[in-house]
């Protein structure tokens, strides 16, 4: 537990694997008049909750004190302690009313999202052998997810205030279709959530659940962020840090180079959104990796991440698509 200014704590709860996002992910404690606030819960799994109520004793409270949960959006590492802490808590969790509509298909009723999940693969070219491994990569982490619906829904542009600090909600779609972050302005402070991390790049992948264009979504939410007045960013990963705009000029200089190399890769002929994705290199910011060296999860979200990188060239009129036998293909202009 960390204190980042008077009131607000860092609290990292361990991910299943050291492996995963640096082994943590991050949840803030924020004090106010009636309780304190919450901003993100970590994984449903006993370390996670062992540790949340150890940090929580180094600040003199427990779970019982926490009054609202904000939820940035519905992963599993930023969403499932929430259930359960509302249960021991009585608190009021909030997020965003996209994210509300996905709790019941990815973590409740699954078989229709993995059937839509599997079709889409197979759209963007994934071979008929590799498409069961890819369909179920994210399966089990849905065990670590305690669902909760919200008590407070929210669109962007309202204000959350527990007397002590007053945020501001942005809708900052991209990562998720209803990811938040937190403006405080009176302290000019971010808490971004998976929006913005200080080196790791968030995958923006379009898929059944992304919307039509998620890339694009991201990039204009990271613009509208970038006009902020900030000083510190609270990151749902990793730790806090300066210079917020300056890393927003690294996002989009990673994605333009991420445009071109597929640009490059369809110079030869068309090919589908998986034959892309295992010619162009991943994982750059944490020291980079070829398509054989990645686990299944990792191979799937680079599929959807090249198909949205392949939809904003295509709204952009930079290539065009066909369907040619139920798959997608891709070329240049």
């Amino acid at each position: 537990m960390t204190e980042i200014i008077p009131g607000i704590y860092q609290i990292k709860t361990p991910l299943p694997s050291k492996d995963i996002l640096f082994g943590y992910v991050n949840a803030y404690a924020v004090q106010g008049e009636k309780g304190y606030l919450l901003v993100d819960a970590g994984l449903n799994t006993e370390e996670a909750f062992n540790s949340l109520e150890e940090q929580l004793a180094d600040i003199g409270i427990e779970a019982k004190d926490i009054s609202q949960i904000v939820v940035t959006h519905i992963h599993p590492d930023h969403y499932g302690l929430a259930g359960r802490l509302k249960q021991i808590s009585g608190a009021k969790i909030a997020m965003h009313h996209l994210e509300k509509k996905l709790i019941d298909s990815r973590y409740v009723h699954m078989n229709a999202l993995l059937r839509q999940v599997a079709n889409w693969l197979h759209i963007n070219g994934v071979p008929d052998a590799l498409l069961p491994e890819l369909q179920a990569a994210s399966v089990g982490i849905a065990k670590f997810v305690a669902p909760a619906k919200p008590d407070i829904i929210l669109h962007g542009g309202e204000t959350i205030s527990n007397g002590l600090f007053s945020f501001e909600v942005l809708w900052t779609a991209g990562h998720s279709p209803g990811h938040i972050s937190l403006y405080e302005p009176n302290r000019k402070m971010l808490i971004s959530g998976d929006h913005i991390l200080p080196t790791i790049t968030p995958n923006i992948g379009l898929h059944p659940q992304s919307g039509d264009n998620p890339l694009d979504d991201y990039l204009d939410a990271l613009n509208a962020v970038k006009q902020l007045d900030v000083k510190i960013v609270l990151p749902g990963h990793e730790n806090p840090f300066t210079g917020l705009k300056s890393r927003i000029d690294e996002l989009f200089k990673h994605h333009k180079q991420r445009k071109s190399e597929i640009l490059n890769s369809i110079k030869t002929g068309h090919k589908t959104a998986c034959q892309i994705a295992t010619e162009i290199p991943w994982m750059l910011d944490m020291g980079g990796a070829r398509w054989e060296d990645l686990t299944s999860r990792d191979k799937r979200l680079a599929v959807l991440e090249t198909a949205a990188h392949l939809e904003s060239l295509r709204v952009d009129g930079k290539i065009s698509k066909f369907s040619r036998d139920g798959i997608m293909y891709y070329q240049s202009i």
